[in-house]
């Protein structure tokens, strides 16, 4: 704001309105500067090639395309990890309990290897088949358009276990307004600090609960994949007919 500005408006409006004015001013700097954050080509390329298909599996699921999209954005590197490539594995999801084929296994240190997908669609269904087990289901009770709970509630589960996982979602659905996908507004702020503080107030027993909690709905998905009956090597979702070909989203 130049000086000449200020004196215009110091000479325009009485004293007791020139703070309002002032205010005012900055709000509306402020909201100009945020809209105006730059949107890189190869984000905007991505969203737009996946949109389509986060939005179909918010409709069957209701997993928030805003949330799907930033988690593969994030965890793909916009499409470009090697895994994405490699494997057409956007979300990093290991393959505890899969029958398909496997990438990245490595036996001799006894580590498990990532799920491997016929096109990026079937990590996508994957994903959100993925999400639907039993220590993901407190998300279902959250609205759509509340990307910043649905965010940290991610990270409460224990989808990741980065502090700052919350906050990196939540910065790339605001930079790409990724909210209004599905008719959303971008959030009040407060509303994340506000959970983030109830975390951290969590007392120590209870924290130990939540584990043991979340423990115990890991051993029922355990029996629950053990008791369904094997699908050959070769299954993907996509074979299942649950969505459509990769060609359908080019």
């Amino acid at each position: 704001m130049s000086l000449n500005f200020e004196r215009k408006i110091i000479e325009i409006f009485p004293i007791n309105k020139r703070i309002l004015v002032f205010c005012l001013i900055f709000a509306l700097f402020w909201g100009i500067s945020a809209s105006a954050q730059p949107k890189h080509q190869r984000y905007l390329d991505y969203i737009e090639r996946y949109k389509s298909v986060a939005l179909q599996f918010e409709r069957e699921f209701g997993i928030p395309a805003s949330i799907t999209l930033a988690q593969g954005l994030l965890e793909s590197y916009v499409g470009q990890s090697k895994m994405a490539i490699e494997a057409n594995n956007h979300f990093g999801i290991k393959a505890y309990h899969w029958k398909g084929e496997v990438y990245g296994r490595c036996d001799s240190l006894n580590q498990v290897g990532y799920r491997k997908y016929g096109s990026a669609e079937d990590s996508y269904l994957d994903h959100a088949m993925f999400l639907k087990g039993p220590r993901y289901s407190v998300l279902y009770d959250l609205d759509v358009t509340d990307y910043r709970s649905w965010a940290q509630g991610l990270r409460d589960c224990g989808y990741a276990e980065d502090a700052n996982y919350p906050a990196k979602l939540i910065t790339i659905i605001e930079q790409y307004e990724l909210y209004a996908l599905n008719g959303g507004k971008r959030l009040d702020s407060t509303l994340a600090e506000q959970v983030i503080e109830q975390e951290e107030a969590q007392s120590s027993s209870n924290r130990w609960h939540h584990r043991k909690r979340r423990d115990r709905s890991r051993e029922a998905n355990t029996v629950q994949q053990e008791q369904r009956p094997e699908q050959p090597s070769t299954y993907t979702p996509m074979r299942q007919g649950l969505v459509g070909s990769s060609a359908d989203n080019d």
